[in-house]
C-alpha cells in the first residue's frame, strides 16, 4: 500500500471516529432530557404556589387563572413557592378546581424565582380558609353582641362584615299529628306524615345595620401559639 493512500485511510478512520463521538455525545445530552417515561405525552409549565407533603399546588404560566393539583414521587427536591417548574405527565386532566394532573412522573425546576407575580385570589385559596376562623359570641344582649374572632390562616380569611341573629320559636304550622296519606280502606289503613317541628329558628330583625368594622370597639392582635408554632390573629368587636 502507498504511503499517502495509507495517510489518508487513517485521517478517515479518525474523522469517522471523532463523527461517532460527537453524535453519542449529543444523542445521550438529548436522550437525558427527554421524558424517560413514553407515558408522559404532554407538559405544563407553572409557578408553585404551595407545597405540601407530595403534593403540590401550582398556577399555570399560560393562564393566571388555572390552578393544578399535582402529585409527585421525587426525593431530595426542595420545591417551594415561587419556581417555575416543567411537569411532565400522561395527558389526562381531571376537571375540578384545582384541576387535577394525571400519572405526574417528572417536574423539572426551570428557574429558581419566575418573574411572574401570583395574583392574591390564588394566594388566598391556598392559604386562607373559612375552616381556620373560628367565632364566638362573648355576650348577647337586647341592645347589643360581644364577639371574637379567631384566625389562624396563614393569610388573614376575607370575610364579610355583616351578621344576624335567629331566636327559636314556635312552628305555627304545627299540628303534631301529621297529615294523612291516602284513604282508609277494607284491607288497609292510610299512613300519616311526620309530625313536623315543634319549634324553627327565626331571624331577628335589628334596628341598625351598622357593619362590625365600624363599631366602637375593635382590637386585632397576634397571638403567638408556643405549642403548634402558629400566630393567631385574633378580633374582638362590640356592635
Amino acid at each position: 500500500m502507498k504511503k499517502g493512500l495509507k495517510i489518508t485511510l487513517i485521517i478517515i478512520g479518525i474523522l469517522t471516529l471523532l463523527a461517532l463521538t460527537f453524535f453519542t455525545i449529543d444523542y445521550l445530552r438529548v436522550k437525558k432530557q427527554e421524558p424517560e417515561n413514553d407515558n408522559m405525552k404532554a407538559t405544563i409549565k407553572a409557578v408553585i404556589v404551595k407545597v405540601n407533603n407530595k403534593h403540590l399546588l401550582a398556577m399555570g404560566i399560560e393562564s393566571t387563572t388555572g390552578l393544578y393539583s399535582v402529585g409527585f414521587k421525587q426525593e431530595n427536591i426542595e420545591f417551594k413557592q415561587g419556581q417555575e417548574v416543567l411537569i411532565y405527565f400522561d395527558g389526562t386532566v381531571m376537571e375540578t378546581y384545582p384541576a387535577q394532573l394525571g400519572n405526574v412522573e417528572k417536574i423539572k425546576i426551570i428557574k429558581e424565582k419566575s418573574d411572574i407575580q401570583i395574583p392574591t385570589s390564588i394566594l388566598r385559596y391556598c392559604y386562607s380558609s373559612r375552616d381556620k376562623v373560628n367565632v364566638t359570641i362573648m355576650e348577647l344582649t337586647n341592645s347589643d353582641i360581644s364577639l371574637t374572632i379567631t384566625d389562624t390562616n396563614e393569610i388573614p380569611y376575607d370575610y364579610a362584615h355583616n351578621y344576624k341573629i335567629n331566636k327559636k320559636v314556635k312552628n305555627e304550622n304545627y299540628t303534631g299529628i301529621g297529615e294523612k296519606i291516602g284513604e282508609d280502606t277494607e284491607n288497609s289503613t292510610s299512613g300519616y306524615t311526620g309530625t313536623g317541628t315543634q319549634y324553627i329558628w327565626e331571624e331577628v330583625d335589628k334596628i341598625s345595620n351598622i357593619q362590625s368594622k365600624d363599631t366602637e370597639e375593635i382590637l386585632a392582635y397576634n397571638l403567638p401559639n408556643i405549642t403548634e408554632g402558629e400566630n393567631y390573629l385574633v378580633e374582638r368587636k362590640k356592635i
